[in-house]
């Protein structure tokens, strides 16, 4: 570890030292005071807890016969937190009269890191707290590191879930968002107020003649900008997936199913009202069709029908209808 960390590590770190014997304690701080530690003393064993808890010392010194709770007890707590799994970072150097064999067992078995015998050898003590601080901010660095480590899987996570392209729900998130939303409409999530579900899926109309025509730059682009009109005219409450080149689903409660029919429609106006642009300065009069289910949610927390909803047949039947739409010319909806 660098040097000037480890000495700004020294400087800003809290050494607790806890002990039954006052005489003992005091002995211990004037060491820490000469060589410039920040220390607190305590000789309750339950206070000494209570500001490990508070100020999370780098460094614990603990008397194993502290009247209230012995320096093992304190140990046992410090390494078997499992709601404050950070305090295992903490070294723990346990005092004792004697050293036994039966005794080290038992401290290091508990998680003691260092023995210190009593009376105290200040050089001893000197070089315990000098490889306790390098542990110690050891430790520390690694648990920042894990952190950072854990905080970048989040976020490779949720953009996993989100299209690259179109910055939509990409495919994964709609196999793995789905089956959560649809236990929702069980009558008790977030949904709990809408008692009908839409399924609308939607495809460019012809789009593999755009791609032939002029590559596929060009038809991304034209993809991106139909991906902003959806998800601009769509509910708040909807959730837009990309699920192909050209195909995109959309999910969406409602509180009636008239509202889900006119949601297909200001979709379908939203791409034909206005020529997709592209860098190249080429304009696209593209079109959608989309084929649609509205399924009323009868919301029984008993009703199995519910809690399953079939998702897999509304959204087969969905592009059946999507089918019906194109062969039907496109730029259109059917909604059952």
């Amino acid at each position: 570890m660098d040097f000037r960390r480890l000495k700004y590590y020294r400087h800003n770190s809290l050494i607790l030292v806890t002990s039954g014997d006052i005489n003992l304690m005091a002995a211990i701080a004037e060491v820490l005071a000469a060589e410039s530690y920040n220390c607190i003393t305590e000789s309750s064993g339950e206070k000494a807890w209570e500001i490990i808890l508070q100020k999370r010392p780098a460094i614990v010194i603990a008397d194993w016969t502290i009247p209230d709770v012995s320096g093992l007890a304190l140990c046992h707590r410090v390494k078997a937190n499992l709601e404050q799994p950070e305090l295992i970072a903490t070294y723990f150097i346990l005092i004792v009269e004697t050293l036994s064999a039966k005794q080290r067992q038992i401290g290091l078995d508990t998680g003691v890191d260092e023995f210190l015998s009593n009376p105290i050898d200040k050089s001893e003590l000197k070089a315990r707290l000098r490889s306790g601080l390098r542990v110690s901010a050891l430790m520390q660095s690694l648990t920042w590191t894990n952190q950072r480590l854990l905080a970048q899987n989040d976020l490779l996570d949720a953009l996993t879930l989100s299209d690259p392209l179109t910055k939509v729900l990409s495919e994964r998130a709609f196999a793995e968002i789905i089956p959560k939303m649809m236990q929702q409409f069980k009558g008790f999530g977030n949904y709990k107020s809408y008692p009908f579900l839409g399924v609308l899926v939607i495809n460019i109309d012809r789009f593999t003649q755009v791609i032939e025509s002029y590559g596929e730059q060009i038809g991304n682009e034209a993809i991106k900008a139909i991906a902003g009109r959806l998800t601009h005219s769509c509910n708040a409450n909807s959730l837009i997936y990309r699920c192909g080149l050209d195909e995109f689903v959309c999910v969406t409660p409602h509180t009636d199913a008239q509202r889900c029919k006119q949601l297909a429609n200001d979709l379908i106006a939203s791409i034909r009202s206005h020529p997709i642009a592209v860098s190249s300065g080429l304009l696209f009069p593209l079109t959608i069709s989309i084929g649609g289910v509205v399924r009323a949610l009868g919301h029984k927390k008993d009703s199995s029908d519910v809690s399953e909803m079939n998702f897999t047949e509304l959204l087969s039947l969905s592009k059946r209808l999507l089918l019906q739409a194109q062969k039907s010319g496109g730029d259109r909806a059917y909604i059952e």
